[in-house]
């Protein structure tokens, strides 16, 4: 019985599951998907409990792993609720975005007064960049892009043991490219509806000159919110594909961050 096994555990295979969990625990709780606020705190809780105990029995922990003072056990701590929130903060780029490319054809298509609240991150935001970023979890979840971040934690015990995060310079190269590659994603994504919707205004304003009997602040308003959405329906065919090469990006910058946080 698995309630038995728990009973029966030895003092150092609760040890390394306590561990194992300091570390799972904050990657969990801010990771994509499972980090939303709609997700319950239970919910997030347990789910770290039982990815630690699965990952237990196969880390390889050196012998004083946790250290043996008060002070030292809480640095140990902090360090390890600091790598959580610097990986989860990676895994978050692409749909940080995704929101930011919403964010602007919104405000392009005259939609920037309306939003609504984004449950992902508790912040209100564009119409576009709600749909978009709903998009972008089915296809995180649909290509098992939550694979690509457990393989990153499994790596993480590989690269960086216990409570030895070590900040190189490789890890803060890997934050320079990382943020610039999240821009360069929002302008990949937005860059058809916008320049479509710069193309109308221009051909509005020369309406506007030519015809002036026509109510162009009137015509405008209403035709740039449906081209935007006509445009936006369109753009699906290449928002998957990109959004796909978008997080085997994040996989691979998520290695390139763990080995440079180990020091390598």
């Amino acid at each position: 019985m698995p309630e038995n096994t728990l009973i029966n555990m030895t003092l150092d295979q609760l040890i390394r599951l306590m561990v194992v969990f300091i570390r799972v625990g904050p990657l969990i709780f801010l990771m994509p998907v499972t980090g939303s606020k709609g997700v319950p705190i239970q919910a997030r809780a347990l789910c770290s409990f039982a990815v630690a105990l699965v990952l237990a029995p196969v880390i390889d922990l050196p012998e004083g792993t946790l250290p043996a003072t008060a002070t030292g056990f809480f640095l140990f701590v902090g360090k390890e609720i600091i790598l959580g929130a610097t990986l989860s903060l990676f895994a978050q780029l692409i749909f940080a975005a995704v929101e930011i490319a919403g964010q602007m054809c919104g405000i392009q298509m005259g939609l920037g007064v309306a939003g609504t609240m984004d449950p992902q991150s508790g912040t209100q935001t564009s119409l576009i960049g709600y749909f978009w970023n709903i998009c972008a979890v089915l296809i995180f979840l649909a290509i098992n892009g939550h694979h690509i971040f457990f393989r990153a934690m499994l790596e993480s015990f590989r690269h960086i043991p216990p409570g030895g995060v070590h900040f190189s310079a490789a890890t803060f190269e890997a934050m320079v490219k990382g943020g610039s590659w999240m821009f360069l994603m929002a302008v990949k994504i937005m860059t058809p509806i916008t320049a479509a919707l710069f193309f109308s205004q221009v051909a509005m304003g020369i309406i506007a000159k030519t015809v002036p009997q026509i109510p162009i602040l009137i015509v405008a308003l209403p035709l740039n919110i449906g081209l935007g959405l006509v445009l936006t329906g369109m753009g699906m065919v290449f928002l998957a594909p990109l959004l796909i090469s978008g997080f085997n990006t994040m996989g691979r910058m998520l290695g390139a961050l763990t080995s440079g946080l180990g020091g390598m």
